[in-house]
């Protein structure tokens, strides 16, 4: 059975809060996991880049082979719910640990965050890719499946905005031995625990409140056996039909360079607000850290009338360069000598204008990405007679891991690059001025590869309402 009726408000609030455990787990991730190793703990900038590139590998391998089992798994509580649930626990425990080392030392140290974040991020996908695939399977509708991204991004951006409020506003605050708060090494397992807890909550809350769903979601074709594990034939065959989709492989290389630069942006982000912008007071580290928020809602709230007069490829590449132009700004300004200085009263005001503006821009741009997704699955069905949404989702999301894991190894190899040093005194003006050609020339290059793939993109509402038509005989037959 396929919902095709619109989906209730509470219900899609119920399937999108999921998404706030999740975001609250990336966000700490993206911005404290390199900054902690590195900055805090002395670990080679070069060796932090290397663990986390090492995470991405490990899920290369497994994203593709979580979303075909999901594809193809048979039980009484469907395909998805299964996954979800196992993924929750452990995924709480492993972001415990991670922020919590047991060890000493650089070879520890980069053993540590290697187990650790390969375990955080398989246990989150064992949620993340059936959720996804899970949004694309509640309707088929063009419209409302962008109003069911919407829903899911507008709790994923809530999940980044608690954590960044409980960074800069609470575990962060400047202390009398840490100006800095976070380069004070005590808070980040609490802070941890916490995002743990949150994580935990959700994806409980969540499962529970959406389970009513299960008996209408199409179930896994019959042929499958052993309760759908796959051979590993099967998983791989199911990822080269998927890149066979023109459709599904321009959006995944659009969304994985936007990725790549915003990893990079993520990973340095506190090394941007602290050292680039000179922001150290309580005060305005929460300001700057929070204001792409606003953006993000309002742009979230735009999506649905941008998508109705634009169509998502519009949406997609626009809202990228517009994106672009909102980041590099303020860094050439700073560069060329034009920009407020950082003890100017001027510096927090326009900085928090810039950054609203880049939450305006790239929000609908992953919304439109995401329902774009679903609709690429349609596709796909009307050309092999098979859903594959968790294998299109795993491939999405592992996009998404591969920004920063890519993200990160570029920002290690090029600190080492620059020779930014692990002791703070010794930062010289030498070293933030590199480190700002690399916040905005380098972030825009991936940007517009990334506008060039969206650009690409050629599934419109019409097209894709003549493949629902096609699919409507075919089931009927």
């Amino acid at each position: 059975m396929r919902m095709t009726t619109p989906l209730s408000f509470s219900f899609k609030a119920s399937y999108g809060i999921g998404q706030l455990s999740t975001g609250a787990v990336n966000m700490m991730t993206r911005i404290c996991l390199f900054f902690f190793y590195s900055q805090v703990l002395g670990l080679s900038p070069f060796l932090a880049g290397i663990a986390t590139a090492s995470a991405t590998v490990f899920d290369a391998i497994t994203d593709p082979i979580i979303g075909s089992l999901s594809d193809n798994w048979r039980s009484k509580y469907g395909r998805r719910f299964p996954f979800m649930l196992t993924g929750t626990l452990p995924a709480a425990i492993c972001v415990f640990l991670l922020f919590t080392p047991l060890v000493e030392g650089e070879q520890l140290l980069f053993v540590w965050l290697i187990v650790f974040a390969c375990l955080t991020n398989f246990f989150t996908t064992l949620f993340i890719i059936p959720h996804y695939a899970l949004g694309a399977e509640l309707s088929e509708d063009y419209k409302e499946r962008a109003s069911i991204v919407t829903f899911r991004n507008f709790f994923h951006f809530s999940g980044y905005l608690l954590v960044m409020f409980l960074a800069f506003g609470y575990f962060f605050a400047p202390s009398q031995e840490f100006s800095n708060g976070q380069l004070n090494q005590a808070v980040y397992s609490p802070f941890a625990l916490l995002v743990a807890v949150i994580y935990t909550l959700f994806t409980c809350l969540s499962l529970w409140q959406t389970k009513s769903i299960i008996p209408a979601l199409k179930a896994a074709p019959d042929k499958q056996e052993n309760h759908g594990l796959s051979s590993l034939k099967t998983i791989f065959t199911d990822v080269f039909e998927a890149l066979s989709n023109d459709s599904y492989r321009k959006l995944l290389l659009g969304n994985l360079f936007l990725l790549i630069g915003t990893g990079l942006m993520f990973t340095l982000e506190l090394y941007a607000l602290t050292f680039f912008w000179g922001l150290s007071g309580e005060y305005s580290l929460m300001l700057v850290g929070l204001a792409f928020y606003p953006g993000a809602y309002i742009g979230i709230a735009l999506t649905q009338y941008l998508i109705s007069k634009l169509g998502k490829m519009n949406v997609m590449t626009w809202g990228v360069v517009f994106w672009i132009l909102f980041v590099i700004i303020p860094i050439l300004l700073r560069l060329a000598g034009y920009f407020p200085a950082n003890d100017s009263y001027l510096l927090v005001p326009v900085l928090l204008a810039f950054r609203v503006l880049q939450g305006m821009a790239s929000v609908p741009v992953d919304n439109a990405y995401g329902s774009a997704m679903a609709d690429a699955a349609d596709a796909q069905e009307l050309k092999s007679n098979k859903r594959q949404e968790g294998v299109f989702f795993a491939a999405a999301y592992f996009s998404m891991k591969a920004s920063y894991g890519i993200g990160s190894a570029v920002a290690g190899l090029a600190l080492w690059f620059i020779g930014w040093p692990t002791d703070s005194e010794a930062i010289n003006a030498s070293h933030i001025y590199s480190l700002g050609l690399i916040l905005g020339p380098v972030v825009a290059c991936f940007g517009l590869v990334s506008a060039y793939f969206y650009n690409q993109y050629d599934l419109s509402e019409e097209r894709h309402a003549e493949i629902l038509a096609e699919l409507k005989l075919r089931r009927a037959g």
